[in-house]
């Protein structure tokens, strides 16, 4: 029952997922819109149906043995009217690896990898989208010379989908630039919830990794950013003051969630020694505080032509691959996509934003 096979007046048949809610039903569609569906609340049995937001539904066809799914994301119930997601086919497909990327304090190069790792991802073969979370800073439009008019603020409040807001930047790399938006995220109401997640959950099947560059520091949104991802990736740079806001990051992280273990990249080192004796120290610190080992999925060497890139506003990716530092984000790609069956679970996009608006429930 693909989108535009919904119309208004046609009676939806059926069944949902909740204990009380266990018979077959119907409803009339009185509206329809890209991000939802607006039905009637029905009597049943001489009782209004009213089904609780969040409740999924298996729309039944008589015509098809395929299995169309909808989750309730709204109710007015002066009006006798509730909404629900478009509904989609089940499906059980891979799902969309998500990967944030923190640091301790701005100024580490956070932003820079987030953008070249995006772009290796990009040559290694995957289809990456990247969300500039970053609230005080979204720079990642900038360092890229692109500018979209619409952003997710737009998305949020109807004015588009959020396939709008979608740019696409050289070497196939998507974005979702960052907006004032990015905060409101923490205060969804259900149908501006239900805006981003239908939008997430149309395009999931489009990519294979969606890399999140949060805001520096310990923030609570950026904490959630990073605790609701498959994999975080910390980044640093060998000063000492860099190591302690970046090692309080994982504190916090470890004190909400003992679930994960972050990659650790080192930047700015003169050598990969200076990396190691980094990790050695990050090492000891986690033992004692942690009881967690974080691994170094890479180190990257202080190369002046990274100050030149941001000016030009060109990753070195791109204007210089077979440079040292992109060859070593490349590596960290490959690390990265290489990884052994003990790897995360990959949960997608969709269940990403779920967690996102549990923890501010």
């Amino acid at each position: 029952m693909p989108e535009n096979q919904l119309k208004l007046g046609q009676t939806l048949i059926f069944t949902t997922d909740a204990d009380l809610y266990r018979d077959i039903y119907k409803a009339r569609i009185v509206g329809v819109f890209s991000d939802r569906i607006d039905l009637d609340i029905p009597l049943h049995k001489g009782y209004l149906l009213l089904i609780p937001i969040g409740t999924t539904l298996r729309v039944l066809q008589a015509d098809s043995n395929r299995v169309l799914t909808a989750q309730v994301v709204a109710r007015r119930t002066v009006e006798k009217i509730w909404s629900i997601s478009v509904p989609h086919l089940e499906r059980h497909e891979r799902r969309s690896r998500t990967i944030a990327i923190g640091s301790g304090k701005g100024g580490v190069g956070k932003t820079t990898l987030s953008i070249n790792l995006s772009l290796a991802l990009c040559r290694l073969g995957k289809r990456v989208l990247i969300f500039d979370a970053d609230i005080g800073m979204a720079n990642v439009e900038v360092l890229l010379k692109l500018n979209n008019p619409r952003n997710l603020t737009n998305v949020l409040n109807g004015e588009c989908g959020l396939r709008d807001v979608v740019t696409t930047a050289p070497g196939g790399l998507k974005i979702i630039p960052g907006s004032s938006g990015i905060s409101a995220l923490t205060s969804l109401d259900a149908l501006q919830f239900n805006r981003i997640l239908s939008g997430f959950t149309e395009m999931e099947p489009e990519f294979d990794i969606f890399i999140i560059d949060t805001s520096a520091g310990i923030s609570d949104l950026v904490l959630k950013f990073l605790e609701a991802a498959d994999q975080q990736i910390l980044i640093t740079t060998p000063e000492p003051h860099a190591m302690v806001d970046t090692f309080a990051v994982a504190k916090a992280l470890a004190g909400r969630s003992g679930r994960f273990t972050p990659f650790l990249v080192f930047n700015r080192c003169e050598s990969e020694a200076e990396a190691n004796r980094c990790l050695e120290l990050f090492h000891r610190a986690s033992a004692q505080f942690l009881r967690l080992k974080p691994e170094m999925i890479g180190w990257i060497y202080d190369d002046k032509k990274v100050l030149r890139s941001l000016k030009e506003q060109v990753p070195l990716i791109l204007s210089d691959p077979d440079g040292m530092y992109a060859q070593q984000v490349l590596a960290i790609a490959g690390r990265l996509t290489g990884q052994p069956p003990a790897a995360p679970k990959t949960s997608g996009i969709a269940s990403f934003f779920r967690r996102m608006q549990r923890g501010f429930r």
